[in-house]
C-alpha cells in the first residue's frame, strides 16, 4: 500500500523534509562522486558580494547555477558544486561606513584602518549564513571542496602573481589620466563600474561664459558649461574643424559664437546684427584672458589661447567648448600641444588650496560662489537650471565627476583584436549579446583602471622608492626575500595596513608601497585560477578545469563579472574563461517596476518561498523570459499562475496513481522505474528501454511515444541552455497526463486496468525525472514516495538516477499515432468550442457531428480516434464524409490550415436532456466527495430533492448507474411541488433543489 496523499499539501513543509534528508544522506556528493572523474563539466560559481540580506536577484541566480548542474549530473557527468565568496571592495566598505555613520573617506582614517578593516571582515562572515539559508531554500546545494574567498591570503598571492604577469608583459601601467571618479568614496572607478552605476538626472547651473580677446576690442568668446566649478581652472578654448562661427554685435559688445547657434543663443534678444562670418581656423591660435587669473599668464605660448577641438560640436551651447583638466577630451588635447595638467580637488572633491578663494568647499557648493564673481565681474553671459543625466557611483549613487589622477591601468586596449576573436569561441544566451552588448564593448574597450584609493581590498603589490623606482612583487616568499621586516609567509595577513607596514630593500634603496588596492572586479574576474591558488599549487587541476563549460549571472554581468573573467583570462592565458553563458533579465514587480527596498513592492524571498515553496518559485523564473535575458514580473499573481498550472497538476496525478493502486492493490513492476532500462531483461527487444511490447489501446502508444518525444526536445534544448522551451515541453506533457490520457482512460483506473496503471506510472515517473533539475523537492518527494519506497534496485534519491533517454525507434515507428493524436485533439478543441458559443455544457449528450479531413497526414479518421472524439465531446454519432460541407451555418468550425471542417447537430431531444441531467448529478456528488475528503472507497448517503415529476422519473430510471458510479450506499430520492425553483442557486441543474451528501 502507498502511503495516502495528503489533498491539500503544505509544499513549503514538504520541501524542508526533503532539504533535511538530502542533508542528512548526503545525496549532493554521493550525486557527484557516483560520477567518473574523466566525465567532468566545469561550472564557475560567481563570486557572491556577501555585503547584505539576500535578495530576489540571489534567488534567480542560484536557481539558474542549480539547474543546469542538477541536469548535467543526471546525464552522468561529474560536476563540483563550490561557493565563491566577493569579500573585499566599496559595497563592503559602504556597509560599514553607514552603519559608522560616516560622512566622508577621511572619517575611515580617523577611526583606524585596521579597525575599519577588521568590521569589514566580520561583515562578510555576519551575512554569508543568511546567504545559504536563502540558497538552500531554493533548493541550491553546495560543497566545500573547492569554495573560495577573495579575502583569503592565498587567493590573495594568486592575484599578485598574475598581476606581475601583466606587468612582465608589458600591460600593467601607470599613467596620470583624466577618470571617472566618485568623490563620496574618494576613489577612481573603471569605465565598466560606470556602466553599472548607470545614469541619472540631475539639475545643475548650466552658465554661458564671456572670455576675452586679446587682439579684438570689447569682442568675446562665448563658452557653455553644466560644471561652473571648473571655469577657475580654464586653460584653453576649442572649435569644431568645420564649423562656421561669427561675431554678433549686441548692446555696444561682440560676441563670437556658431553661426548655427545665434538665434538659439540670442534666442530672447532682438537688437542684435551679425557683423563678421569666420572659419575655425581663423579663431585657432587666438589669445584670450580667462575669467580668473589663478592660472593665467599673459604670455604664455600654449595656454589660453584657441584650439581645434575633435569633440566639439553644435547639438548644444555656442560650439566652443572651455576646456579644464576635468574632462577627458580636454586632457587628450593638452597632451597634444603641451599643456600640464593640474588638480585642484582633494580626494572628497573639495577644493584645496591651489585656489585659496574655494579651499575647503566642495565643488558642487562651489558652483554658487564661483556664478556670483563672475557676475560681478560681468562675465556671465547667461545662466539656467539644466536637467541632464550624469554617471552614478554604482555603490554610494552619488554623482561622478572625471578627474585627473594617478593610477594603474591594464592595457585592454592593446588585446582589443584578441577580446573580440576569443569572444567568437564564446556560445552566449541569448545570442545577440555576443555581438552586441558584449561585442561592442570589446570593440571599443578602453583601458581598465584597477586601483582603487580605498582600503578593504586586496593590496596592489607595488612597491616605490624615493626616487619613483618600482618594485613589483609576484608572491609571498618574494615579499619576504625583499621585506627589511622577519615574515612568515605562512601566517601573513596581506591587508592593509598589516601590508603597508612591510618596507622593502633592493640595491640599497627602500621602498614603500603605494597605498592603493584592487579593483573588487579583477578579484571576481581571476577565480578560475586564484581559487585554486595557481600557479603555487593545483596547476593540473586549474588546467583541466579551465575553461568553465557554464556560467550564468544576470545581464548587468556583461560589463562586470563577464568581463572581468574575459579580460583577465585573455590577458593572461589567452584563452575564453568560458564556453557558455546564459545572461538573465532582471525580476520586475507586479506593476512591472524595479523591485524597491523603498517602495516595498516585493514580497520578502523568504515569505516567497513559505508561501509558494521553492519549486513554484523556481519554475516561476524558468518559464518567464528572465532567463533569456529580458526583464519580467515575476510577483505572486504570476506564482498563483504557475503553482495551480504545474505544481497542483502534477500533486493531483500523484494522488489518482495512489488512489488507484491502494483501491487495487497495485504493485509496481520494477522494469518500470528501471534507472537505465539498457538492462532490461529482454535486452535485445526491439525497444530495449521501452517496458511494454504489444500494446492493444493506441492512446496507450500514443502517450508512450509522447514521452519518447518530450524527452527527445528536452535534452535538446537544455543542451543549448534554452530553459523555457524545455520546461514547456515538460508542462505539455503533464497536460497531456492529466488533462487527456487520465481523463480518457478514467474508467480503466476505476475497473483496475493494470496496463492502465503500468504506463502512467512508467510516463509519470520518467516525467518527474525530466521536471527534477526545475523542481528537485517535488520530484524527488514522489520518486520516494511512488518508487523508492516500494521498489527494490533503484536509486533512493531521484537526483541519483539518470536522466531519461529517448528510443528513436519507437518514436519513428509510432510517429503516425502522434499525428493522429492531434488531429483528435484539435477537433475535440473545435467542439467544445462550438458547446461554448452555444452554451450548451460538456455533460450534456448531443447527437451527431458531421467531420471533413482534408489532411494528407491524416486523410481520415481511424476507429480509435472516432472513439475518443466521441467521448471526449459527448456526441453519440459521428459521420465523416468525403465531399467538404458549407460550414457557414450554426454548430459548425474550420480549420484551413490542418484541413478540418466540423458541425455539430445542436438540437437537444428529450432523451438527450435526460441523459444530461444524470451526468450532471454524478459530476455534481462527485465534487461534494472531493470537497469532503472522501477517498472513492468510502460509502456515503445521499438525498435528492428534485422539484419535478419528470426529473424525479429521469433519476429514478438511473439510479443503479448513479449509485454505482459515485459508491453510494444509501439514496434518498424526494419530490416537492416547487414550479419557481426550476434552476437552484446551489446545484445549478435544472429540476433538483438539494443534494446533501453524507459519509455513512
Amino acid at each position: 500500500m502507498f502511503k495516502k496523499v495528503n489533498p491539500k499539501p503544505n509544499f513549503f513543509e514538504i520541501e524542508q523534509q526533503i532539504l533535511k534528508w538530502w542533508k542528512d544522506e548526503n545525496i549532493l556528493d554521493t550525486s557527484i562522486q557516483q560520477r567518473n572523474e574523466e566525465n567532468t563539466k566545469i561550472f564557475y560559481d560567481g563570486p557572491i558580494t556577501a555585503n547584505g540580506m539576500p535578495h530576489h536577484g540571489h534567488m534567480l541566480t542560484f536557481v539558474m547555477k542549480d539547474l543546469v548542474p542538477r541536469y548535467w549530473t543526471m546525464k552522468g557527468y561529474r560536476v563540483n558544486r563550490s561557493l565563491g565568496w566577493d569579500c573585499h571592495g566599496l559595497p563592503v566598505e559602504w556597509e560599514i561606513e553607514k552603519s559608522l555613520g560616516f560622512k566622508e573617506k577621511k572619517d575611515i582614517e580617523r577611526y583606524g584602518i585596521a579597525e575599519f578593516n577588521k568590521l569589514c571582515k566580520e561583515s562578510v562572515q555576519k551575512y554569508i549564513n543568511d546567504i545559504v539559508k536563502l540558497e538552500e531554500m531554493i533548493g541550491r546545494l553546495t560543497n566545500n571542496w573547492e569554495e573560495y574567498s577573495t579575502m583569503d591570503p592565498k587567493y590573495i598571492e594568486s592575484i599578485w602573481w598574475s598581476l606581475k604577469e601583466l606587468y612582465t608583459k608589458g600591460l600593467l601601467y601607470e599613467d596620470y589620466r583624466v577618470v571617472p571618479y566618485s568623490t563620496r568614496a574618494g576613489t577612481t572607478l573603471s569605465n565598466a563600474e560606470v556602466s553599472l552605476g548607470g545614469y541619472k538626472k540631475i539639475v545643475d547651473p548650466a552658465i554661458t561664459v564671456k572670455f576675452k580677446l586679446l587682439d579684438d576690442e570689447n569682442t568675446f568668446i562665448l563658452a557653455w558649461t553644466t560644471t561652473p566649478w571648473t571655469i577657475p581652472t580654464n586653460l584653453a578654448l576649442a572649435v569644431g574643424k568645420n564649423i562656421q562661427y561669427c561675431k554678433v554685435e549686441f548692446n555696444r559688445e561682440k560676441y563670437i559664437i556658431a553661426r548655427l547657434l545665434v538665434d538659439k543663443v540670442f534666442k530672447n534678444i532682438h537688437e542684435y546684427s551679425i557683423i563678421e562670418n569666420y572659419d575655425a581656423k581663423d579663431l585657432i591660435g587666438k589669445q584670450y584672458i580667462p575669467p580668473f587669473d589663478y592660472f593665467y599668464e599673459k604670455n604664455n605660448p600654449i595656454k589660453h589661447r584657441i584650439y581645434e577641438g575633435f569633440h566639439v560640436n553644435t547639438d548644444s551651447g555656442t560650439g566652443i567648448v572651455h576646456l579644464a583638466p576635468y574632462g577627458i577630451e580636454d586632457q587628450e588635447i593638452f597632451k597634444n600641444i603641451g599643456i600640464e595638467s593640474f588638480d585642484v580637488l582633494n580626494e572628497q572633491g573639495d577644493f584645496n588650496d591651489m585656489i585659496p578663494d574655494l579651499a575647503g568647499l566642495h565643488y558642487r557648493e562651489a558652483n554658487k560662489i564661483i556664478i556670483e564673481n563672475l557676475k560681478a565681474k560681468k562675465l556671465l553671459f547667461s545662466f539656467e537650471e539644466y536637467e541632464h543625466e550624469l554617471p552614478m557611483c554604482w555603490r554610494t549613487n552619488t554623482p561622478l565627476i572625471y578627474k585627473p589622477v594617478t593610477s594603474w591601468f591594464i592595457a585592454m586596449s592593446k588585446l582589443r583584436t584578441e577580446l573580440v576573436e576569443i569572444n567568437q569561441q564564446i556560445n552566449w544566451i541569448p545570442e545577440h549579446i555576443k555581438e552586441g552588448r558584449f561585442g561592442n564593448w570589446l570593440a571599443e574597450i578602453k583601458d581598465w583602471n584597477i586601483s582603487r584609493r580605498r582600503y578593504w581590498g586586496t593590496p596592489l603589490p607595488i612597491w616605490k622608492s624615493k626616487n619613483g623606482k618600482t618594485l613589483f612583487i609576484g608572491s609571498f616568499e618574494e615579499l619576504a626575500k625583499f621585506s627589511t621586516n622577519k615574515i612568515d609567509i605562512n601566517n601573513i595577513d596581506p591587508h592593509r595596513p598589516y601590508i603597508d607596514e612591510i618596507y622593502l630593500e633592493y640595491e640599497n634603496e627602500i621602498y614603500t608601497r603605494i597605498p592603493d588596492v584592487l579593483d573588487v572586479w579583477y578579484d571576481s574576474g581571476a577565480m578560475p585560477f586564484a581559487r585554486l591558488h595557481y600557479p603555487f599549487e593545483n596547476k593540473e587541476i586549474f588546467e583541466k578545469k579551465f575553461p568553465a563549460d557554464y556560467i550564468s549571472e544576470s545581464i548587468d554581468q556583461t560589463r562586470g563579472w563577464f568581463y572581468s573573467l574575459h579580460a583577465i583570462s585573455t590577458s593572461l592565458f589567452n584563452s575564453n574563461a568560458y564556453k557558455n553563458v546564459v545572461v538573465t533579465g532582471h525580476i520586475l514587480a507586479e506593476d512591472g517596476t524595479k523591485l524597491s527596498k523603498s517602495k516595498k513592492n516585493y514580497t520578502p524571498p523568504e515569505e516567497m518561498i513559505k508561501n509558494f515553496g521553492a519549486d513554484t518559485v523556481r519554475l516561476g523564473f524558468i518559464s518567464s523570459p528572465i532567463t533569456y535575458g529580458e526583464s519580467s514580473i515575476v510577483s505572486e499573481k504570476t506564482l498563483t499562475i504557475q503553482k495551480q498550472e504545474m505544481i497542483i497538476p502534477i500533486w493531483n496525478i500523484y494522488s489518482y496513481i495512489v488512489t488507484y493502486a491502494n483501491i487495487h492493490s497495485y504493485t509496481i513492476n520494477e522494469d518500470l522505474v528501471q534507472n537505465d532500462r539498457k538492462f532490461k531483461k529482454n535486452e535485445f527487444a526491439q525497444y530495449y528501454h521501452i517496458p511494454f511490447e504489444d500494446l492493444e489501446r493506441e492512446i496507450d502508444v500514443w502517450l508512450i511515444t509522447l514521452l519518447q518525444k518530450t524527452i527527445k526536445n528536452v535534452n535538446k534544448y537544455m543542451e543549448s541552455f534554452e530553459f523555457t522551451k524545455a520546461y514547456k515541453e515538460i508542462k505539455s506533457l503533464i497536460d497531456s497526463i492529466s488533462k487527456w490520457y487520465i481523463r480518457r482512460s478514467r474508467e480503466r483506473f476505476v475497473e483496475g486496468d493494470i496496463t492502465a496503471l503500468d504506463v502512467l506510472i512508467y510516463v509519470f515517473v520518467d516525467t518527474l525525472k525530466l521536471l527534477a533539475p526545475f523542481a528537485p523537492f517535488l520530484t524527488e518527494y514522489i520518486y520516494r514516495e511512488l518508487v523508492a519506497e516500494h521498489t527494490l534496485n533503484v536509486p533512493n534519491s531521484i537526483h541519483l538516477c539518470n536522466y531519461p533517454e529517448h528510443s528513436e525507434n519507437y518514436l519513428v515507428d509510432n510517429q503516425k499515432i502522434l499525428d493522429e493524436m492531434s488531429i483528435v485533439k484539435e477537433i475535440c478543441e473545435m467542439g467544445l468550442s462550438i458547446r461554448t458559443t452555444n452554451n450548451i455544457k460538456l455533460r450534456q449528450p448531443l447527437n451527431s457531428m458531421r467531420i471533413y479531413l482534408n489532411n494528407s497526414t491524416v486523410p481520415s479518421l481511424s476507429s480509435w480516434m472516432t472513439e475518443l472524439i466521441l467521448d471526449e465531446l459527448n456526441i453519440k454519432t459521428i459521420r465523416e464524409t468525403l465531399e467538404e460541407f458549407d460550414t457557414n451555418q450554426q454548430g459548425c468550425l474550420i480549420n484551413n490550415l490542418l484541413g478540418i471542417s466540423i458541425c455539430i447537430d445542436l438540437n437537444i431531444t428529450e432523451e438527450l436532456k435526460e441523459e444530461g441531467l444524470v451526468r450532471e448529478v454524478i459530476r455534481y456528488i462527485q465534487s461534494k466527495r472531493k470537497n469532503m475528503g472522501l477517498e472513492i472507497s468510502d460509502k456515503i448517503q445521499v438525498n435528492i430533492i428534485v422539484t419535478n415529476h419528470d426529473t424525479y422519473r429521469y433519476i429514478q430510471k438511473h439510479m443503479q448507474d448513479i449509485t454505482k458510479k459515485t459508491n453510494i450506499d444509501i439514496l434518498n430520492l424526494t419530490v416537492v411541488d416547487n414550479t419557481n425553483d426550476q434552476v437552484n442557486f446551489e446545484t445549478q441543474i435544472e429540476g433538483i433543489q438539494k443534494i446533501t451528501v453524507e459519509k455513512v
